[in-house]
């Protein structure tokens, strides 16, 4: 069944895709096309038709599972070197602030948080830049840009899975092959697909990268971590190949039967590969030479309060978690209920500094909080997010191969290339 509206005057942008960079292009269209109009219509400035494609049976599902519920909304830190791809998006970054949405802004906010504040979102910010909504809630989020999409005439077409994208050579428009056999026709399309990006959708010629699912759990060769199943420990993390420290994350690290977890693994597993040593400090306050200082300190301490010279495992009660305790002493083959010999001080210390894992590869069967992979940057104009070879074919979000650490880096992406896909869409009809 065609769309009627396929040969109607009206001119009509898609969005392919109902997650965060859909439902922000759709509201930036809506916005930048009543700016350039000035919110009236005739025959010269008619309405815009905007349709959001979604596959599901409701947009914004993926939203209400981020941040565990919470949606890291994003972060107010962001540096354009941690992403992947990161000239293009510091260029992508730069284009939306110079063209700054058509919204009333306090001194000093960002495109994206006038987006937001616009639509009436309230959110807090923590020690690290992260920010979440004052409700706690992920629906909050969704709620504001439902309600921004509807006040702005986006219509949402759920259950309609877009199988196929072509130009129609009629006037550069677009047909949108849908599951069920239906077409729809657009004059501009923003694929804003998130992770599912399926081979065949787009225009041929047009090269894209099958999704890798990235920040997730690192499996590992040794055994002993089953021993640890679901404890957690504060550390420093060090991801080493050969001799070489590739990368270093500090956080919270959660041992599970295959391997590792926590958002410092996360954030490690975008550059790990297999034969990689990941090598923990449970001590990382102290240096190599002053951890052992400080146990030696320790152990007179205790032998004044315990009246004798402390076990291994005493020594190490209080400091570390008995279950891990225990892998330690494993490690240098130590009975615990035997007084810490001299020469054995130096090598608890060491082994609390560099408790290490060979990675085997991603767990990313388990959990993962992204995708890597998609439209590649060197064929999108970064200044207006237009696949350069498809004049009136935009890209948005995990749809573009771009990502980033865990702290709301990834959603802010999503914002921010939404956004300018969307207003670009709508500029690129306009004139």
């Amino acid at each position: 069944m065609q769309d009627r509206r396929a040969e109607a005057a009206t001119p009509a942008i898609a969005v392919v895709g109902g997650g965060a960079s859909g439902l922000t292009a759709a509201i930036a269209a809506a916005q930048t096309w009543r700016a350039r109009t000035g919110g009236t219509t005739s025959a010269a400035a008619p309405e815009l038709d905007i349709r959001i494609f979604e596959k599901d049976d409701r947009v914004g599902r993926s939203i209400l599972a981020t941040g565990n519920g919470r949606c890291n909304v994003f972060n107010t830190r962001p540096e354009a070197g941690n992403y992947r791809n990161s000239p293009f998006v510091e260029k992508a970054f730069r284009a939306l602030e110079e063209r700054r949405p058509p919204l009333a802004a306090a001194q000093g906010e960002t495109a994206v948080e006038v987006f937001f504040s616009s639509l009436g979102l309230v959110w807090k910010e923590d020690e690290e830049g992260r920010c979440w909504p004052v409700t706690n809630k992920a629906s909050t989020v969704l709620d504001v840009l439902r309600t921004g999409c509807r006040a702005n005439g986006a219509q949402e077409c759920c259950d309609s899975p877009v199988t196929r994208i072509e130009r129609t050579g009629a006037g550069g428009r677009f047909a949108l092959r849908l599951a069920d056999g239906r077409i729809s026709h657009a004059d501009a399309v923003v694929v804003a697909t998130g992770s599912g990006l399926a081979g065949g959708l787009l225009p041929e010629g047009i090269e894209a990268e099958p999704p890798t699912a990235m920040l997730c759990p690192l499996s590992v060769r040794e055994k002993w971590v089953r021993s640890l199943e679901n404890i957690r420990v504060r550390a420093e993390v060090h991801l080493v190949r050969g001799s070489r420290t590739v990368r270093q994350q500090a956080g919270e690290v959660q041992f599970r039967k295959f391997g590792v977890s926590g958002i410092a693994v996360f954030n490690l597993s975008r550059d790990a590969r297999a034969g990689d040593q990941l090598v923990l400090d449970l001590v990382p306050a102290l240096g190599e030479a002053d951890a052992a200082a400080f146990l030696s300190r320790r152990m007179k301490a205790m032998d004044a309060a315990l009246g004798r010279t402390p076990t291994v495992e005493e020594t190490l009660s209080g400091l570390v978690l008995p279950r891990v305790g225990e892998v330690v002493l494993g490690q240098l083959g130590l009975e615990g209920g035997r007084p810490v010999a001299p020469g054995n001080v130096e090598r608890l210390a060491a082994a609390l500094k560099n408790l290490s894992l060979t990675v085997t590869g991603l767990a990313n069967n388990v959990s993962h909080q992204i995708t890597r992979g998609g439209i590649a940057a060197g064929q999108l104009v970064p200044e207006t997010l237009q696949i350069a070879s498809a004049p009136g074919l935009f890209a948005a979000g995990e749809a573009v191969d771009v990502d980033a650490d865990c702290g709301g880096f990834n959603l802010l992406w999503a914002w921010a290339s939404g956004y300018l896909a969307g207003m670009s869409a709508a500029k690129t009809l306009a004139e």
